[in-house]
């Protein structure tokens, strides 16, 4: 069933179609939010000595004149918040201080970040689990666009750990490729689906928080069907049945997250890897 347009519009099923930021937490029975019509939110970093601050909306503008500037999206799901940080060789390359993200993923570009006390490089498609300090420049200022969630381990005793894309082997399921980039305590998959590809109804005992790089799809949830394009982010909902069609090729990036209320769950039996229709 099509999502009928007063829901819509009322904001039950998708964020409001007027340009803003997204500050307050999301109600649960949104499901997509669409990257074009969110607001990014300035933000500026500096250091100070040995410290970095930062500031962000209408702070930034008051940053000094040698403070890195960029940009941050906000998605704050009811089960953590999805971020995405584009950094500009114009801003000043990559200056962001960690707080609460958990997972960081290198869309495009390259940063340095600090992982288990050791300086590290990540590339495109690499990752970092509990990272610390800051995310920085690489080497000289250059663009960025960085995806990072706050949501906790899956499981207790999750150490930080770097992931190479380049040692994630994919795998092909019939239109679907997947590559998932284990870690201890959850995992960040990364998704190419094919042109005519789809899935069959399935749920999943995790939240699954989606950022799609390559669009359009059809994403259907709790009987509402959405038409999901490359910027925009959805909430796959533990327990509740989804599927997916693509009229097109497509894709997306996307890590778990526990529901509201749950205890620790297996990350290796979260079910992530739907079943081709």
């Amino acid at each position: 069933m099509r999502a009928t347009s007063t829901l819509a519009l009322l904001g039950l099923l998708t964020l409001p179609l007027a340009v803003q930021a997204q500050t307050t937490p999301i109600a649960d029975s949104v499901y997509l939010v669409k990257g074009a019509t969110l607001a990014a939110t300035p933000m500026a970093a500096w250091k100070k000595g040995d410290a970095i601050e930062s500031a962000s909306g209408d702070a930034a503008k008051k940053a000094p004149r040698k403070a890195v500037r960029y940009a941050a999206k906000l998605v704050p799901w009811p089960t953590a918040t999805v971020k995405e940080l584009v950094f500009t060789k114009k801003g000043g390359g990559v200056l962001h201080p960690i707080t609460d993200e958990k997972t960081v993923f290198v869309l495009s570009g390259s940063v340095a970040a600090t992982v288990d006390g050791k300086p590290v490089t990540l590339a495109a498609g690499d990752l970092a689990s509990l990272p610390s300090g800051a995310l920085t420049n690489a080497g000289k200022p250059a663009d960025a666009v960085v995806i990072a969630w706050t949501a906790q381990s899956l499981t207790p005793g999750a150490t930080p750990a770097v992931v190479r894309g380049a040692d994630v082997q994919p795998r092909n399921m019939g239109g679907l490729t997947l590559k998932r980039y284990e870690f201890p305590g959850n995992s960040v998959r990364v998704a190419a689906q094919s042109k005519g590809f789809k899935t069959a109804p399935n749920s999943a005992k995790t939240d699954s928080l989606i950022r799609m790089t390559k669009g359009p799809a059809r994403f259907f949830q709790n009987g509402q069907e959405f038409t999901a394009e490359e910027g925009d982010f959805i909430r796959e909902v533990a327990g509740l049945q989804h599927n997916w069609e693509c009229p097109e090729d497509s894709g997306f990036v996307t890590t778990s997250a526990l529901p509201v209320g749950a205890g620790p769950i297996d990350a290796s039996k979260a079910t992530d890897i739907p079943p081709a229709k």
